[in-house]
């Protein structure tokens, strides 16, 4: 199932389009006039993506590449996602132009709440690999009807070269950086399963959840909020300064402490969840939950520059980053196995892609660089200090088990909160400040 969801999520990305992109980053507040054409070419890529996933299923599935023959009625089951997906309400991209945080809540919440009921009736019935297939499309269907009921516009199919082409314009760099993206995001999964097996890449995906989903989950939420709130701006300097800032600074404040909780809570999560053959993931653990901080600060240049209009700045990025993992992904896994694969993606992340984004996000805002170090030099001292002091209990021993693991959360949290608030006390980092206005002005 892990490898037909990476496949899957693969030809997803290398056909995103960057429709709703364009439209999102465009000053009229209205955007009506695109939305027939761009549902046209939704639905177009949606029926492109389910046929070669349907007929590519068998070769997938084949020895020549992963030979798991299961694969292939899996693969043609998922083929249903996409047609799904292309048939939603183009009008959903008004929820994050206009920042409707609360249909933006439903819409989401639809589709994970009947994932879940789905796949656990099915699991009960089943006891297979299908109760996540199942669960993965009623999710896409749930989340189709939901998209009809969060906004009034109802598609019709009508087809303007004109606007259609004008929209390319923009969209063909979210489009190049979708196919670089997936590069990136999942050939790391797709070389583990071909090099080293199945067994190695279900480890190696298990250690990617448990890492990034907290900090890229809350990343991901701050990214999809500030590229509208960036493009309503994006002719104000000043605003756009003070906007970047204030995002990098709330989402150091949250991703940090979080990366860096899970790198230094790995051991115990393992010895109390998982049994004495998950040791392995450990390190792969620690390693991308580096990764998963690296990217959550990606998660404030993104948006900026497709705000700005300069959506071929993450594109030539990303591609230099891809360069970087061809280059030494496969001499690294081979030396040191899976943790090989995660060190090239992290350090890719630490030593080019991130510092080079920041450089020219400050560019952009005509800000100043030491600025953007006072921001996040906070937030990783007090995050240090967590992690210590995390790692000084563990090695005492006070507690076993989830007694432990929950002592060491708590724990954690209130050392962070404490360093923060001295930090606050003696300079002028003031992050609970925003975090707790930020939150009262989603929650209004």
């Amino acid at each position: 199932m892990a490898i037909a969801l990476v496949v899957m999520r693969g030809l997803t990305q290398l056909s995103r389009l960057g429709v709703d992109a364009a439209l999102i980053q465009r000053e009229e507040k209205n955007v009506d006039a695109y939305l027939d054409t761009a549902w046209v070419m939704q639905n177009a890529r949606g029926v492109v993506v389910a046929i070669i996933l349907f007929m590519a299923a068998p070769f997938i599935a084949s020895p020549t590449v992963y030979d798991q023959p299961q694969l292939t009625p899996v693969l043609r089951v998922l083929a249903l996602s996409p047609l799904l997906s292309g048939l939603q309400n183009p009008g959903l991209l008004y929820l994050k132009k206009d920042l409707r945080f609360d249909k933006q809540f439903f819409y989401t919440l639809s589709g994970t709440v009947f994932y879940v009921l789905v796949a656990v009736v099915v699991a009960l019935v089943t006891q297979s690999v299908w109760a996540l297939v199942f669960g993965v499309v009623a999710s896409d269907f749930v989340r189709l009807v939901a998209s009809y009921f969060v906004d009034s516009y109802r598609p019709r199919p009508r087809f303007d070269f004109d606007r259609a082409r004008e929209l390319f314009g923009y969209g063909k760099w979210i489009f190049a950086s979708g196919v670089v993206l997936f590069l990136i995001m999942e050939a790391d999964d797709l070389f583990v399963g071909w090099y080293l097996g199945a067994a190695v890449v279900g480890f190696y995906q298990l250690g990617y959840r448990v890492s990034n989903a907290p900090a890229t989950e809350v990343t991901q939420t701050i990214s999809s909020v500030v590229f509208p709130t960036y493009a309503k701006i994006q002719n104000s300097n000043s605003q756009l300064r003070d906007g970047f800032f204030k995002t990098v600074q709330l989402t150091t404040f949250v991703s940090v402490p979080v990366a860096v909780g899970i790198a230094a809570i790995a051991p115990t999560f393992v010895e109390t969840f998982l049994t004495e053959e998950w040791q392995p993931m450990v390190p792969l653990i620690q390693i991308l939950a580096a990764w998963g901080l690296l990217r959550s600060f990606g998660a404030t240049t993104g948006p900026l520059f497709q705000a700005v209009d300069r959506p071929e700045i993450a594109t030539k990025i990303q591609f230099g980053k891809f360069i970087i993992i061809a280059a030494l992904i496969y001499p690294a896994t081979a030396r040191y196995g899976a943790v090989g694969t995660a060190l090239v993606i992290m350090g890719n992340s630490l030593v080019f892609s991130e510092p080079v984004s920041a450089y020219l996000a400050v560019r952009i805002v005509n800000g100043s660089y030491t600025k953007l170090l006072s921001l996040i030099v906070y937030p990783l001292l007090a995050s240090a200090i967590m992690g210590i002091t995390i790692v000084v209990i563990h090695a005492v021993g006070i507690a076993t088990g989830i007694l432990e693991f929950g002592l060491l959360i708590v724990v954690g949290i209130i050392v962070y909160v404490l360093c923060i608030a001295v930090a606050e006390a003696v300079s002028s980092y003031d992050s609970i400040r925003l975090t707790h206005n930020m939150l009262n002005s989603v929650v209004s």
